[in-house]
């Protein structure tokens, strides 16, 4: 598969259909649905299903009008929540090669999906990372900007240890953010980072010493909070490509927000998706472009740490 990865390139996502292709016989299992309570949004047997499929279109047909390219995997048969494309792995592009971090989702209805989409990321041309031994779910990772490494909410999916995992694959720094709140249990939920490294957050989603931990972090250059009910409409759930932010309900407040920082916000309708906890950011994973020296960079600067601490 060719993608156009390089850092003037248009933004590249995964997505997932929505139900199987025909090649086999329907039933009730082909399609996205609410069929299970992993999480406080999930409402069991509560969506439309011609309304989903209508909302995921126009999601995507809204998401090529910024620019974006994208490419389809398929609906994992019996995995619904196989829709929420960001949470299967995190995907990076650095000189040209392409590479995914396998996630290990915490429950077991999610783990379903994995090895299907570990075979056919690989088919397209990523080289997968097996999945580490312990719990990190894509939802939990967002990427700081131009290779300064990332953040990764732990608490209620991912693991505190998992940040170590995330910095070798990204050879770059990771900030562990504790999360608190079960209706906020994704860190994509409660934060989003725009490119400018501006950090819109819901404080309460976060412990003390977290929010400490992100004004000091290399590469947020504000944090701007916002209200715990524009999070739970999933106002902070969004997908910012070039000066367009796609978010899945109208949230006045957060739209103001990014039109005051100079983005373009744009409304889809996706209260289908947030009957089982997601919205627009989990619909796709974006693949991330390193900087070309940025682990030569990691490694250096993890070295003249390393002799700082033994001359200390």
């Amino acid at each position: 598969m060719n993608l156009h990865t390089g850092h003037n390139a248009p933004a590249t996502f995964a997505v997932s259909q929505v139900r199987c292709e025909k090649d086999h016989v329907r039933s009730r299992d082909c399609a996205y649905q609410v069929a299970w309570n992993i999480n406080p949004h999930m409402k069991p047997g509560a969506v439309a299903w011609r309304r989903a499929c209508t909302q995921h279109r126009e999601f995507l047909r809204t998401l090529r009008e910024t620019g974006a390219s994208f490419f389809e995997l398929p609906f994992v048969h019996g995995a619904f929540d196989s829709v929420f494309a960001k949470d299967n792995a995190v995907l990076v592009s650095q000189e040209g090669e392409l590479r995914a971090l396998l996630a290990t989702m915490r429950h077991g209805q999610r783990r379903n999906e994995q090895l299907a989409r570990a075979r056919w990321l690989s088919a397209r041309g990523f080289d997968v990372i097996e999945p580490p031994r312990v719990h990190i779910e894509g939802g939990d990772v967002a990427m700081l900007p131009a290779g300064r490494g990332a953040l990764l909410g732990w608490g209620m999916r991912s693991t505190q240890r998992a940040a170590g995992v995330l910095e070798a694959f990204l050879s770059a720094p990771v900030t562990p953010l504790e999360l608190c709140d079960p209706y906020l249990y994704h860190l994509d939920t409660a934060l989003t980072v725009l490119s400018d490294g501006t950090a819109l957050v819901c404080r309460e989603a976060f412990t003390p010493e977290s929010l400490r931990m992100l004004a000091r972090t290399e590469g947020i250059q504000q944090v701007i909070p916002i209200a715990r009910e524009d999070a739970l409409a999933f106002g902070l759930n969004l997908v910012e490509v070039g000066n367009t932010v796609i978010v899945g309900a109208r949230v006045p407040r957060v739209e103001a927000v990014l039109r005051g920082l100079g983005r373009r916000p744009v409304s889809v309708r996706l209260d289908q998706f947030h009957l089982a906890g997601g919205s627009a950011a989990c619909l796709v994973a974006r693949v991330h472009t390193l900087p070309p020296m940025n682990a030569q960079r990691f490694r250096e600067e993890q070295e003249q740490e390393q002799v700082q601490s033994l001359s200390a």
